[in-house]
């Protein structure tokens, strides 16, 4: 990634991880010591996600059915199986026939149930924002390593925007640039983490 390159032994999130073409790579990258929760709602792509898992044994990757959000809870989710699939109220093209109940989860409630990750890939079609904003004042006592796609609008202005300018605020350094004919945005924070995983860097 262009702001952190996971390590041997690091946890990390793949956040929208469809069906778990990006955890393969994130569970050679951390090695055995390493973790990669794959957090993936939706009933089509968690499954694919648990194939592949069994299929490449890949067994530093533990499957999260719960969607990342502002707030822990339960939520509409726009359940179809593809790569759009999402919160209702910010995926662009949301079906009622496709709407179904699904746990959510805050970045700062997930922290705590799994660790506090080094880096944190983030793909959730536009709730990324509001989840950034909910969990601010965390992110800003737990510094972590981000890289959110963010071709994703929200009242008419990409979710990059509000994304800067609030991990900015707490101290967060935060580019977007397009790549793979998507833009993304990623954030490193200021200070140095000290656990374990970053001795020696």
């Amino acid at each position: 990634t262009a702001s952190y390159a996971p390590q041997p032994g690091d946890v990390i999130w793949d956040v929208g991880a469809h069906a778990g073409a990006t955890s393969y790579f994130f569970s050679q990258m951390v090695g055995p010591a390493g973790k990669v929760y794959a957090f993936e709602p939706d009933e089509l792509s968690h499954d694919c996600l648990l194939r592949n898992i069994e299929l490449h044994r890949l067994e530093n990757v533990i499957p999260v059915k719960k969607a990342l959000a502002r707030q822990s809870g339960m939520a509409l989710f726009s359940m179809d199986g593809t790569l759009g699939a999402g919160l209702a109220g910010f995926v662009q093209c949301a079906s009622k026939q496709h709407m179904r109940q699904v746990k959510t989860i805050s970045l700062r409630d997930a922290c705590l149930e799994y660790g506090v990750p080094a880096f944190i890939k983030m793909d959730i079609e536009g709730a990324e924002a509001d989840v950034i904003a909910g969990a601010a004042p965390f992110l800003k006592q737990n510094p972590i390593h981000f890289a959110i796609e963010t071709e994703h609008r929200v009242n008419r202005e990409y979710t990059s925007v509000s994304i800067a300018l609030v991990l900015s605020e707490i101290g967060y350094r935060v580019w977007s640039a397009r790549s793979a004919g998507q833009q993304f945005t990623w954030a490193q924070p200021n200070c140095v983490r000290t656990d374990k995983n970053d001795s020696g860097r």
